[in-house]
C-alpha cells in the first residue's frame, strides 16, 4: 500500500487594496452610469418599491415583469 503524497499547493496572489473614492466621486460615477436610462418601479404585497433603471429599448420588457414609469 503505498502513502498518499500531498503536493504543496501554490499560494494566490494578494489582490491590493483599490484606494478610496470619496462620495462626491460615487454620486458622479452613479449619476454617470444612469443618465439617460428610464426609471422603473415596481411595489410588492408588503410596500417595498424596487426600482431598475432601464435602457429605453427595454421599456416594454420591463413592463411586462410588472414594473411601471413614474
Amino acid at each position: 500500500m503505498s502513502t498518499p503524497t500531498k503536493r504543496p499547493r501554490p499560494r494566490k496572489a494578494s489582490e491590493t487594496a483599490a484606494p478610496p473614492v470619496s462620495h462626491a466621486d460615487q454620486l458622479l460615477a452613479l449619476h454617470s452610469r444612469e443618465e439617460g436610462k428610464t426609471v422603473m418601479y415596481k411595489q410588492d404585497a408588503w410596500g417595498h418599491v424596487e426600482t431598475r433603471f432601464v435602457r429605453t429599448q427595454n421599456v416594454k420588457a420591463w413592463e411586462a415583469k410588472g414594473f411601471f414609469v413614474r
